[in-house]
């Protein structure tokens, strides 16, 4: 995972990490990470017991992909290494027996209008040339296969959906930390350009009720929640690089959770405020209802009306805050690091299988049901 800055656990970083800690678990695999990472930075879980081949994060992703395609296989021979399992498709496209890449979303492809122009031309090229040379692509959710066979049809009949799992622990919930007093709606993630956080505070303020703050838990450099507050009289809290035990008090606090993001490829804070008993109201595009399930109000991003009624529903409906919380329990369940583990598992071994062979891969049942 080459792309991935040390030190600093991203969405990409930490679920390559619980699928490492799950390979080892099932005893199929030696695992060689190469990354940005030292063995110092890795999570317990996995640092002794991974060999590690630690590289600088490169500045020009696009020239550093076309310089793995001598560097991998040097590193493949040289530690007999069998098949790569790029974390995401800014990895290697030659080297190995077999390669499987992991796509976690198209943002680039699906909301074109958001992206530089530079990141675009960049990124397609990049993405043909990795996955076009993988045996095997896992889709993180279904939303995001259907968008890869849309824009590569190629790759079609060789794409997978593994879901990823909470990585929270219910059972570690900080309660010596600050919580903020009264009601208060919960985004989490970086307030970049498919989250829409701008939606949230419109709708906040449109409620009319002073009581009930906003908190985020992220980066938001541009002040983007502020600016679209607009002066109404919300309290904002911001709070970044927090503690996993703080950041699972605020989930189970929180009047709900709101995702009001244009796209999505997959979404845990959903399925982490699921398993800490936290509504969800979540946008009805791209994969946040998918991964939601039946425990969560939907509504269309675009209209922050619809994200305020949902709001009031949530206030002034009895019964309905219970509801959400227990329908949340019963989709969580749907989803398990084991579970991925084994279906990363599958497919890897699969690759394997069919490396150098004619026929097409066989398609791997998708890892859970759907929601």
């Amino acid at each position: 995972m080459p792309s991935q800055f040390a030190g600093r656990p991203s969405g990409v970083a930490l679920v390559a990490f619980r699928v490492i800690a799950g390979l080892i678990a099932r005893g199929s695999f030696d695992i060689v990470l190469r990354s940005p990472w030292s063995r110092d930075q890795l999570p317990p879980a996995i640092r002794d017991r991974i060999a590690i081949v630690t590289v600088p994060r490169p500045r020009i992703m696009l020239l550093e992909v076309l310089r793995q395609a001598v560097t991998v296989p040097a590193l493949c021979r040289a530690h007999g290494i069998d098949v790569v399992l790029n974390a995401d498709p800014y990895g290697a496209a030659f080297g190995a027996r077999a390669r499987v890449s992991v796509v976690h979303d198209l943002y680039f492809r699906t909301m074109p209008e958001r992206i530089g122009s530079r990141e675009a031309l960049t990124t397609d090229p990049i993405f043909r040339l990795v996955l076009g040379n993988s045996a095997r692509v896992i889709a993180v959710s279904e939303t995001t296969r259907r968008d890869l066979g849309r824009c590569y049809p190629s790759l079609a009949g060789r794409t997978d959906t593994v879901p990823s799992a909470p990585m929270l622990d219910p059972a570690n919930v900080d309660a010596a930390t600050g919580i903020p007093a009264g009601p208060y709606v919960l985004a989490v993630g970086n307030a970049l350009y498919n989250k829409n956080f701008a939606t949230l505070a419109r709708a906040v303020a449109a409620l009319g009720r002073s009581d009930i703050r906003i908190v985020h838990v992220g980066e938001d450099p541009d002040e983007t929640i502020a600016a679209a507050l607009a002066g109404a009289p919300v309290p904002l809290t911001r709070l970044s690089r927090i503690g996993e035990g703080r950041l699972a008090a605020l989930y189970r606090d929180a009047l709900c959770l709101c995702v009001p993001s244009f796209a999505e490829g997959f979404c845990l804070p959903v399925l982490e405020a699921q398993a800490l008993g936290c509504p969800v109201i979540c946008s009805d595009r791209s994969a946040t209802p998918e991964i939601a399930g039946a425990g969560a109000l939907t509504f269309d991003p675009a209209d922050p009306a619809a994200l305020t009624r949902c709001l009031r529903r949530l206030l002034d409906e009895p019964g309905l805050r219970d509801a959400l919380i227990a329908r949340g329990h019963d989709n969580v369940r749907l989803y398990s690091w084991a579970e991925t583990a084994r279906r990363y598992e599958a497919v890897l071994l699969d690759a394997l299988a069919e490396a150098g062979r004619a026929t097409p891969a066989r398609e791997v049942p998708h890892a859970h049901p759907a929601p």
